[in-house]
């Protein structure tokens, strides 16, 4: 019997990994017509990381390399955490859709199937804090409709975790006047960073 796309994934084990994540989200979305055909990227970094990052889905750059937030977009986001003192691979990166899209398919079916898998990914790395870029991720982590214009600037409260939703480093391609805002937002992540008992 087919799955549908409403049913909801198992719930998580308290001892899974973020391979047995993968794995059981690679075999429901097998099973799911709207899936079979789909290039697969998934998270890199480690669980215990400090910070997570949060996108939408990976995009056409990410294929070559099997890996998320490549390309322009990607060496946006690489500014952005290092204007903070961040680097990339001291980070969890992660979308929220796993598959390769360009955003048009990224329908409320899509949303509703990854979503869970995205919940069960923070709980097993548990970051200090989640960079949310854009209002998918964040909408879909903190279950509201408000646009990321109204929720950037101040930190959300995830599941006992710090959430700092911003903007997209590929909608500041479209748009670098909102990189102020960005880095009000990232200055903020840097001083709690700063501030929190190691």
């Amino acid at each position: 019997m087919q799955e549908s796309l409403f049913s909801d994934p198992p719930p998580a084990a308290p001892d899974e990994t973020l391979d047995d994540i993968n794995a059981e989200m690679v075999r429901r979305a097998m099973s799911l017509p709207q899936f079979k055909e789909r290039v697969f990227i998934f998270s890199e970094g480690q669980t215990g990381a400090r910070v997570a990052v949060v996108g939408e889905s990976p995009g056409a750059p990410d294929i070559d390399s099997g890996r998320p937030f490549m390309g322009p977009a990607g060496q946006m986001l690489e500014r952005i955490l290092a204007a903070i003192g961040l680097q990339r691979q001291a980070c969890y990166l992660t979308n929220v859709v796993k598959m390769i899209s360009s955003g048009d398919e990224i329908t409320p079916d899509v949303l509703s199937f990854f979503t869970p898998y995205l919940h069960r990914e923070m709980a097993v790395v548990r970051p200090r804090v989640i960079i949310s870029f854009g209002n998918t991720p964040t909408r879909a982590l903190l279950g509201t409709k408000r646009p990321i214009s109204q929720m950037r600037g101040a930190f959300q409260d995830y599941r006992g975790m710090k959430l700092m939703p911003t903007f997209n480093p590929a909608y500041l391609l479209r748009d670098p006047s909102k990189k102020r805002e960005v880095w009000e937002d990232m200055k903020q992540v840097r001083a709690y960073l700063t501030d929190a008992v190691p």
